[in-house]
């Protein structure tokens, strides 16, 4: 008997879910090893350092020295925050940062300015520096007006708290998402992943774990340098470690009010 699609589809987002709790929550004496990427032959001056500087930042740089200082990160966005997560735990983790993360499937600018989830998370993790990653779902609008006014409004939630976004990785061109999130945010805020080289999952949409992780040191190496507003300390890490905490929500989550 063939199973019905919706029910696939709700069994691929529970194991999924359940995938990524038992990663995130899993005791760290468990030498778990599922999912979890060996990057321990790649070094700091050979991963990917063709593709580190993004192509639109590589003339805008900041004056500021790194933040020398440990930072709660607030890490959120849409599926593509999943890959990157288990990478950036290594980076938190042994530069002296809490690193939360929010993955909302699904989510775009859309639910992210206009619910209260954003201020939500804000006030229970306190963070002193926030990583956005959002665009992919939105690679093909058309209401350009109303996403410019969405990115907007998330810049102004953030307010005065270090923020950087880090772009979609197109697979295809996107209609001006893009553009939107460099205008509202300044080239110093904005990881451009359009210029890397990724290989793609079975979607040909996200990106392999694997992949994932090169795409995540890429970003670190950003984050701790002269083209980023509020440059980080980033060091390569030695040993792999897990976020502080991860939050998953649902695609049909309707936000917190």
């Amino acid at each position: 008997m063939k199973m019905d699609s919706r029910v696939k589809t709700l069994l691929i987002f529970v194991i999924t879910i359940l995938a990524t709790f038992a990663y995130a929550f899993m005791p760290e004496e468990i030498n778990i090893t599922l999912k979890q990427i060996d990057v321990s032959s790649l070094r700091p001056d050979t991963a990917a350092t063709a593709t580190v500087t993004p192509a639109d930042t590589a003339h805008v740089e900041s004056t500021k020295a790194v933040d020398e200082r440990n930072h709660n990160i607030l890490f959120l966005g849409d599926s593509m925050v999943e890959g990157l997560m288990r990478r950036f735990a290594d980076y938190a983790k042994e530069n002296g940062h809490q690193l939360d993360v929010i993955c909302w499937y699904g989510s775009n600018t859309s639910v992210w300015a206009n619910t209260g989830t954003l201020k939500h998370y804000i006030r229970k993790f306190a963070p002193t520096y926030i990583v956005v990653c959002l665009g992919g779902n939105e690679l093909f609008v058309r209401d350009l007006p109303q996403r410019d006014k969405n990115i907007a409004k998330i810049v102004e939630t953030i307010d005065t708290i270090p923020f950087v976004w880090i772009s979609p990785p197109n697979w295809k061109n996107d209609t001006g998402i893009n553009d939107l999130i460099i205008k509202n945010v300044g080239k110093t805020r904005y990881f451009d992943s359009r210029v890397l080289q990724l290989q793609r999952g079975k979607d040909h949409v996200h990106p392999t774990f694997s992949a994932a992780a090169v795409w995540m040191d890429s970003v670190a190496v950003w984050l701790s340098g002269k083209d980023t507003e509020h440059p980080i300390r980033m060091a390569w890490p030695q040993a792999t470690h897990k976020p502080h905490s991860v939050s998953v929500h649902a695609p049909d989550f309707k936000g917190f009010q």
